[in-house]
């Protein structure tokens, strides 16, 4: 059988010269959140860095970290051989609203960079984490220009918000925080705010943050999780769309915070499972994100690092998907995402889903309605060989899934193990497949009626 090989090239924002090579596994934070870490700051510095490598992950980022610990991160990570996206916020850079009162001058940022200029594994800055208004996004914008000058060459991050998250800019009259939600789809904001961080930051990739689980009832007003109803009534996968949507318009890698570890009012410790953790990861996986990235700080709790740096409940866990990315990374890395189906009852009803949501009509591949759960993404190299993610949206139940095909076809599996590619079915109309709670798999479809080969695909510079 023949076997093609198939070049790739590297993706990204055109006016940066930083692209995206590879498939990204990244963590923030790279080191504890102010005011959790345990133990001397090198060594639990060291410790991150380390077992981040260990796990699987290719990239560090900084948020949320004083400033002694920010830079022995750096320092751990060069020891280590990981690299890093740097943030100090006691110099520079921002979060939401927060640090506008400061004008950091071209010479202080000029400071930082020629201290950093050195650092091989220190590959870009984070420069503002979820800027959500206009003063925001233009003092964000003005630090990340200055970065391009002195440093061409680095990733300058900065992540969107989603759409549950309140705005603190939005003040009374008294001048005080409204603590209603700022941009939501309820408002009709959500999507113009995304729309609009596109075209005002012009980031590099686009990127942003969803967490699902947990009660935000008191954080969030409107958002409250069901353990029930799991992701049915989420608008995570709806926010995703959008995000995928606009990150396809302006021609950028789109990457996905995901939840990583039980945040507000998980009630036990038990109440947030890893399988939670995969589906989410596989979900940005079934929209073409080139990037996912662990949201785990804070306390410590079931998650993959502890704040003393020692391997947490979640870690050969995450070790064992991050694995899986990893050897499927390179063919995701070729592939672009064309149309997303979900099961009827993922936000059944809702009035938001039409442009975003595709039907069984729409598909190349899938012939009905998919099962209770079932999500599948189709995408396709440049080349025209067409995938599909399958997933099973269930984090508690494995899903026995039968899917009619639209013709007779010779389906090709992307391995977990090797990413290599082997044929599982010769010729069939049926694609049967049993999945565990929170679990996809990639597979290649091809007319049975085609002459077969396995393909795999060759970065080019």
């Amino acid at each position: 059988m023949e076997h093609k090989i198939y070049k790739r090239y590297p993706i990204g924002n055109k006016r940066f010269i930083w692209k995206q090579k590879d498939f990204i596994l990244s963590t923030f934070s790279g080191f504890p959140e102010m005011g959790t870490q345990e133990g001397d700051i090198d060594v639990v510095a060291d410790r991150y860095a380390r077992h981040h490598k260990e796990a699987g992950f290719n990239l560090m980022e900084l948020g949320w970290v004083d400033h002694e610990g920010s830079w022995a991160a750096v320092e751990a990570c060069e020891n280590n051989g990981i690299d890093l996206v740097f943030q100090d916020m006691s110099i520079m850079g921002g979060m939401t609203s927060r640090h506008l009162e400061r004008k950091v001058s071209r010479e202080v940022i000029k400071s930082v960079v020629d201290k950093l200029k050195d650092k091989k594994h220190t590959i870009g800055y984070y420069v503002w984490d979820e800027p959500q208004c206009e003063e925001q996004m233009t003092e964000a914008r003005r630090q990340m220009d200055i970065l391009q000058e002195l440093d061409p060459e680095a990733l300058l991050f900065t992540v969107a918000d989603p759409d549950y998250n309140r705005n603190p800019a939005k003040k009374d009259a008294l001048g005080n925080p409204t603590g209603l939600p700022g941009d939501s789809w309820e408002n009709g904001r959500y999507v113009p705010y995304i729309h609009e961080f596109a075209e005002k930051m012009d980031p590099p990739v686009m990127s942003f943050d969803y967490y699902p689980v947990g009660d935000y009832f008191g954080v969030w007003p409107g958002h409250k999780y069901s353990y029930e109803n799991q992701l049915d009534d989420s608008f995570m996968l709806l926010s995703m769309a959008l995000v995928r949507d606009v990150a396809k318009k302006h021609d950028l890698p789109f990457w996905f915070y995901y939840q990583g570890y039980k945040l507000f009012k998980c009630t036990k410790k038990e109440d947030f499972i890893f399988p939670m953790v995969r589906c989410f990861m596989y979900s940005a996986v079934l929209y073409g994100a080139k990037g996912l990235q662990n949201y785990a700080t804070g306390e410590k709790g079931n998650r993959f690092m502890n704040p003393d740096g020692s391997k947490g409940d979640f870690f050969e866990d995450q070790k064992q998907i991050n694995y899986e990315l990893k050897n499927l990374g390179n063919t995701l890395m070729a592939l672009d995402s064309k149309l997303i189906i979900h099961s009827s009852d993922l936000l059944s009803g809702c009035e938001y889903t039409k442009p975003y949501f595709n039907s069984f009509e729409e598909s190349l591949i899938f012939a009905e309605e998919l099962p209770k759960r079932t999500s599948v993404g189709e995408l396709e190299d440049k080349y025209g060989n067409r995938y599909a993610v399958i997933l099973n949206r269930d984090y508690e139940k494995v899903s026995a899934i039968s899917l009619k095909l639209k013709d007779s076809f010779r389906v090709y599996e992307v391995s977990k193990e090797d990413g290599k590619q082997r044929i599982i079915l010769d010729s069939a109309s049926q694609l049967t497949l049993t999945l565990q709670p929170g679990d996809a798999v990639l597979y290649r479809f091809q007319k049975a009626s085609d002459t077969p080969f396995t393909c795999e695909y060759e970065l080019a510079e």
